[in-house]
């Protein structure tokens, strides 16, 4: 176990500390609490997180790494994304997810397909918009797993990360929760089939039609 010398001011560098602090940093900018543009003082996060500078520091390295922080004229800021970017994020996002449900549709388990129907039901039911935007997140990860292919998984988990500061109200209308819901339901339907092909099909379009309602806020936010 590490040891610090009483007064030396020494800081906590475990593993399991710098875990710690980027799993909250990283839960903070995806929950929309740290918004795009927010700078980050290492200092004052690690005052406010009540760590040590060091395993902040690691934390703060790990999450630009990832992209989801960038180091701009004031310092490490959460990264600000322009719409051609999010758009760009959202053709590689269909690429693999549409490799992804292909692959699921012939590799998916009793298990993945009964894992992706109550993640759909959980969706569906939810009285708040908010959670049910949330829960469709999650049946995307669990329709990941469900291909098998963890190079795949991976990548998808990384690009949804960098989206997830992006999210925009115009997701959870209602209008477009219940399409979403709709297209979910017959991506099951394709992938308990064993249809690889209409599920490629099916996430391609249900992704591109999220993508342009999201751009089309962000565009909208952007000449108010």
């Amino acid at each position: 176990m590490p040891r610090t010398r009483a007064g030396s001011g020494a800081e906590p560098t475990g593993a399991s500390s710098a875990q710690q602090q980027y799993r909250t940093l990283r839960e903070e900018i995806l929950a929309g609490r740290l918004v795009p543009g927010t700078v980050l003082l290492e200092t004052a996060v690690s005052a406010r997180l009540g760590a040590g500078r060091a395993p902040v520091r690691e934390a703060i390295l790990r999450l630009e790494a990832e992209g989801l922080l960038s180091r701009g004229p004031q310092g490490v800021q959460v990264r600000v994304r322009s719409t051609d970017e999010i758009f760009d994020i959202y053709q590689a996002r269909i690429a693999l997810e549409a490799e992804a449900a292909a692959t699921a549709a012939r590799r998916a388990s009793e298990l993945d397909l009964t894992r992706l129907r109550h993640v759909q039901q959980q969706s569906r039911d939810a009285a708040d918009p908010a959670q049910a935007r949330a829960l469709h997140a999650r049946w995307h990860s669990v329709l990941a797993a469900a291909s098998h292919n963890a190079t795949v998984t991976e990548l998808l988990e990384r690009l949804a990360f960098q989206l997830a500061p992006y999210e925009t109200g115009s997701l959870a209308d209602p209008g477009n929760l219940t399409t979403s819901h709709d297209e979910h339901d017959q991506l099951i339907e394709a992938i308990a089939a064993g249809d690889h092909q209409i599920a490629r099909e099916l996430i391609a379009t249900h992704l591109r039609r999220t993508r342009d309602v999201r751009v089309a806020a962000l565009v909208s936010a952007e000449t108010i």
